[in-house]
């Protein structure tokens, strides 16, 4: 697989514009979100992929899941204002690729080792409840220039993840595909499935800095990159989520 595809695919979390950006409003107002699917729009992304420690991998994925050969993965933070469900939103997570869920396109499925979304509190709420991803609540920011591009993750008011990447200029190619998210539900027998088709412009960059700053015993304290395999931006991104 192509470093572009493969970056792609960590790096995002895509879909459809939604006719009307009503659910951030209800999202803030009363702190509940809908069932899903899930439209985002105008999405910003910067990306890392990255070869993790094989060993401290395996002992964070659930019985029946492995990862792909030479453990890779990425680490992403994005933004999204607009759209409907979870909007606005935000996240900053670490994954791996892992076997047996790949998407239409060949795409290796993934699962979240550890991540932080919201800002709402009922943005990681509906991530557990639906897609069986274990998140936290957290939010994320993105700054930079032409030199530098870095994304920041924020939990309980500590920085938890750092990701920063140069971007290469030229031209950001329209990319899309679709990417599958393995997740384990409390009481439900097998995996969870959220699928996420998406688009958007991907800006190709030399990967600066991955620093994860987590707590004792939890996925940021143990996770180790063997490799830093190559970064990027997405830009105007629109993505949609779906359980299956």
């Amino acid at each position: 697989m192509g470093l572009l595809k493969m970056m792609s695919g960590g790096l995002l979390s895509a879909g459809l514009l939604a006719a009307a950006p009503l659910s951030a409003g209800l999202a803030e107002e009363k702190k509940m979100v809908p069932p899903p699917p899930y439209q985002m729009a105008g999405a910003n992304t910067v990306t890392i992929a990255v070869q993790w420690d094989a060993a401290t991998v395996d002992k964070l994925l659930p019985a029946g899941l492995k990862a792909v050969d030479g453990h890779t993965g990425g680490v992403n933070v994005y933004t999204a204002p607009n759209g409907f469900g979870l909007t606005p939103y935000s996240a900053a997570y670490a994954y791996v690729s892992v076997q047996g869920f790949d998407s239409a396109d060949g795409t290796k499925a993934r699962f979240i080792l550890q991540g932080y979304y919201g800002p709402n509190p009922g943005v990681a709420k509906a991530m557990r409840t639906h897609f069986g991803s274990d998140v936290a609540t957290g939010e994320s920011s993105q700054r930079g220039d032409s030199q530098r591009w870095e994304g920041v993750g924020m939990a309980g008011g500590r920085e938890v993840m750092r990701v920063a990447v140069k971007p290469k200029g030229g031209d950001c190619p329209s990319i899309g595909g679709t990417l599958n998210y393995v997740g384990v539900k409390d009481g439900h027998a097998g995996f969870a499935l959220m699928q996420i088709p998406y688009i958007g412009n991907f800006c190709a960059g030399d990967p600066l800095q991955l620093t994860l700053s987590g707590s004792d015993g939890d996925a940021f304290d143990s996770l180790k990159a063997v490799k830093l395999l190559g970064g990027g931006q997405l830009k105007n991104g629109i993505f949609a989520f779906t359980a299956r």
